[in-house]
């Protein structure tokens, strides 16, 4: 595992940081994200440190899009982006990325939650991100998401 001592994400893998986590595996984690866009918006992170999505390896790359698409299906078990979804990943501080160790946002959407979600964006993008979320709210969005990620189908996950 490769991490930087001041990077707050590898701080949270290292176990330095609290986190509301939903899945971890040998080479990520999935975490609520304290500053979040909306209910259920989920990170996964890898565990190791890079700034680019360039830098992984092909394996590690799949497996990212794969652990995303595992809390996506999760997300819509309990209710959230049943009408739509943003996958994010912010490549580089050009691309608004304010934490230089890659990741990808799930973040769950409804229909007219624009302005509300817009405002988020926009601390996100400056970098002031606004308050952060009750542990207790995100702790119990983390729970549902780990009941419906152990309660996903063999066949959900089959190739196809």
């Amino acid at each position: 595992m490769n991490t930087v001592s001041q990077c707050v994400f590898c701080q949270i893998i290292e176990g330095q940081l609290d986190d509301s986590r939903v899945y971890e595996d040998d080479d990520c984690i999935a975490i609520m994200d304290i500053h979040p866009l909306g209910n259920g918006h989920v990170i996964v992170i890898p565990k190791y440190h890079h700034q680019h999505i360039t830098a992984f390896s092909p394996k590690l790359g799949d497996h990212l899009f794969h652990t995303a698409q595992r809390i996506l299906r999760a997300q819509r078990t309990v209710g959230w982006g049943l009408q739509g979804t943003h996958i994010l990943l912010n490549d580089g501080p050009a691309a608004n990325q304010t934490v230089s160790h890659c990741h990808i946002h799930i973040i769950p959407r409804q229909r007219g939650d624009a302005l509300r979600s817009m405002g988020r964006l926009a601390l996100h993008v400056t970098g002031l991100f606004g308050p952060k979320a009750a542990r207790k709210k995100l702790d119990r969005q983390a729970r549902a998401l780990r009941g419906a990620l152990s309660d996903l189908e063999p066949a959900e996950e089959a190739e196809g």
